[in-house]
């Protein structure tokens, strides 16, 4: 009769992914042979990436991690996630959950406030020498399949239990008035400086915010730091940001015009850091229209061929990010000469690029009973684009002046009476993209809202509108989820 001794490993292996946490680990205890057997597989889906945040325990979790002789070298993603102890009044279920949430409060502060969280993180960076990614993240990720909960921060679930509160993730003003600083810029910068204090140069940086882009200011390099952080932007070939662009001061000249008109300022001395970017994200704040037109207007400008004797501290030089293959850009609502200016620049090099979630609004007041259509203009121009030669093309969640733009699903293949829903996504990958780009302009459709009769009640129209738009919302949610990954 077959035991766990003698069965194949990818049976065991099979079995145990179906097993809880707590019985996987009981199972890893059966004998130091099963321990060996599942060894590479569960360090892999345990230990090859770890959510971790700015508290104590967590970040001691990781130095151990980081001291361990194995599964130091197994670790080559790490997130730090934005978990914050909230200052809000609580009610707590007993003194001892109080006790201990009061103290965690007071020790994260501490943290904080003195400096400790770097020189912790500095620790542990300097011991993970296959540490390739670093993220920053304000949610849990659900695609875990065990235990039917979602990857979280280390220690987060303890904090749950012993007290009864869950750790928030914190938004920019978190922590604002005790430390200075935002919170999410705090964690930034405090990750940034610990890579470099520690040598450690990884390829890739993420920071992905559901709650809030990171905020201009958080992109700025002191003096002091810049010699310890530049060498870790120099290596960095994969940039993922969520940005929040809003303007940060009010300063202007005596004639009322303001002294600091360039949204994103501090981004863009930032990127002259980062020359050996191969893959670029953008995600942004999609209601602050006029800041990121305005920054991705500096982005489609050529880079001189010597420095700009008129470049400034305010007003910077543009950038030329000659090794850009994989562009994404998306929560943007920008006229369409402007994206095209933009992605036009990066076409020598561009093989990759996605559009998600992006608006164009119009230029000037449409006539009435005027229907254009945007996009089928914009595809149109790229394709035609000179030297543009992508390899994977991806559009999705667009909108034409905030209404719906879908795609045409192709009903030749459909042998029933019931239509065909329209597509929200397309993508292709290939060495040919011309036809699909001929596929783009022939099934974008614009959903315009139907012209409602005279007689029709007011109040049907307003329902009807409602569940279109949740329904969109649920769409989105669900397509977030994916990309997030």
């Amino acid at each position: 009769m077959a035991s766990l001794l003698t069965i194949p490993l990818e049976l065991l292996v099979a079995v145990s992914e179906y097993l809880p946490t707590e019985d996987l680990g009981s199972l890893r205890l059966v004998c130091k042979q099963t321990e060996k057997s599942l060894y590479e597989w569960f360090s892999k889906e345990f230990f090859f990436k770890k959510q971790f945040m700015l508290t104590h325990k967590s970040l001691q979790a990781l130095i151990d991690i980081s001291k361990h002789a194995s599964l130091s070298k197994k670790l080559v993603h790490i997130i730090i996630a934005t978990n914050v102890y909230s200052e809000i009044p609580l009610r707590f279920r007993d003194d001892d959950a109080a006790t201990r949430y009061i103290q965690g409060y007071e020790d994260q502060k501490a943290l904080l406030g003195t400096g400790i969280d770097r020189e912790m993180l500095t620790e542990a960076f300097e011991r993970l020498e296959n540490l390739t990614t670093v993220g920053i993240r304000d949610f849990n990720a659900g695609n875990r399949v065990r235990d039917g909960k979602s990857w979280s921060s280390w220690g987060a679930t303890t904090v749950h239990r012993e007290t009864g509160i869950e750790l928030r993730f914190a938004d920019r003003d978190s922590f604002g008035q005790d430390v200075g600083t935002r919170f999410t810029s705090r964690v930034f910068s405090s990750v940034l400086y610990a890579l470099g204090k520690a040598n450690r140069r990884p390829t890739e940086f993420e920071v992905l915010l559901r709650q809030r882009g990171l905020p201009d200011t958080a992109f700025f390099l002191p003096d002091y730091i810049r010699p310890t952080v530049e060498p870790i932007l120099q290596n960095t070939s994969t940039l993922l940001l969520n940005v929040d662009l809003k303007p940060r001061y009010l300063h202007t000249h005596s004639n009322g015009t303001s002294v600091d008109p360039n949204a994103g300022r501090s981004l863009r001395r930032f990127l002259h850091f980062t020359p050996n970017l191969v893959h670029l994200r953008l995600n942004f704040e999609k209601h602050l229209v006029a800041n990121n037109e305005d920054f991705l207007q500096w982005l489609a400008i050529p880079k001189p061929a010597t420095s700009s004797i008129n470049a400034t501290f305010l007003d910077p030089a543009p950038v030329a990010l000659p090794l850009l293959k994989n562009l994404e850009l998306g929560q943007l609502s920008a006229r369409a000469d402007i994206l095209f200016n933009f992605i036009s620049k990066f076409a020598p090099t561009l093989e990759d690029l996605s559009l998600w979630r992006m608006n164009i609004p119009a230029a000037v007041a449409l006539p009435h009973g005027h229907k254009p259509n945007f996009w089928r203009d914009f595809f149109r121009k790229l394709s035609k684009t000179p030297r543009l030669a992508l390899t994977h093309l991806k559009v999705g969640m667009l909108q034409q002046d905030h209404m719906y733009v879908t795609f045409k699903s192709d009903d030749a293949n459909n042998n029933s009476n019931i239509p065909v829903p329209a597509k929200k996504v397309k993508e292709y990958a290939g060495a040919d993209v011309s036809k699909f780009w001929e596929e783009l302009q022939e099934e974008v459709t614009v959903d315009w809202p139907a012209t409602v009769p005279v007689d029709l009640d007011a109040s049907d129209v307003q329902s009807e509108d409602e569940d279109e738009d949740e329904e969109m919302d649920d769409d989105e949610d669900e397509d977030e989820d994916d990309s997030d990954e």
